[in-house]
């Protein structure tokens, strides 16, 4: 989602990043930004700072309190590092200085999509994880002992070893 108060910004972004590849949607307030997130799926909002109305600061503090899982990219033409420190405290993953070259924003969308593709994969295995250990899931080859979960040849030799000392009160040193 594009977020820019300027029509022609916002149109050059639009074509920009759909010839790039990305499904692209455009408005022109952080307002409408909001009610957009609010009806849409959105994973990446690219904002300019200064809008009248909801800036693009507010705008990433309310996407960070009421959509986490939306990455938020800043962009303005009145850049400085006090700016972007601010806009990164507020929640924003990134940070481009108008002007931009163009390779510039697809690389930093780019960084931004693989993120959130590790998010997802991370929070799916944590789930899995979890699923794994409450026993509500099984994975055929796998033993458990414990929180371990044990899938080789190698760490099953070193399980079977461990059984069998477990009952001793005594330090033991397995090669």
């Amino acid at each position: 989602l594009v977020v820019d108060d300027e029509e022609p910004m916002r149109h050059m972004l639009e074509l920009l990043l759909r010839r790039a590849g990305f499904s692209v949607k455009t408005v022109e307030s952080g307002e409408r930004a909001l009610e957009f997130v609010d009806a849409e799926a959105v994973d990446v909002v690219l904002s300019d700072v200064r809008m009248p109305g909801l800036d693009g600061l507010g705008l990433t503090e309310r996407l960070s309190a009421q959509h986490p899982e939306i990455t938020v990219v800043m962009m303005s033409a009145f850049g400085s590092v006090d700016l972007a420190l601010e806009a990164m405290k507020r929640g924003a993953y990134d940070y481009i200085s108008k002007p931009f070259k163009q390779d510039e924003v697809i690389l930093t969308l780019r960084k931004a999509e693989e993120r959130l593709r590790l998010r997802r994969e991370n929070s799916s295995l944590r789930e899995r994880i979890a699923r794994l250990e409450d026993g509500s899931e099984s994975v055929e080859g796998i033993e458990r002992i414990g929180k371990l979960l044990i899938h080789s040849a190698a760490m099953r030799k070193v399980a079977r070893t461990l059984r069998k000392v477990a009952p001793f009160e005594t330090t033991v040193l397995i090669l």
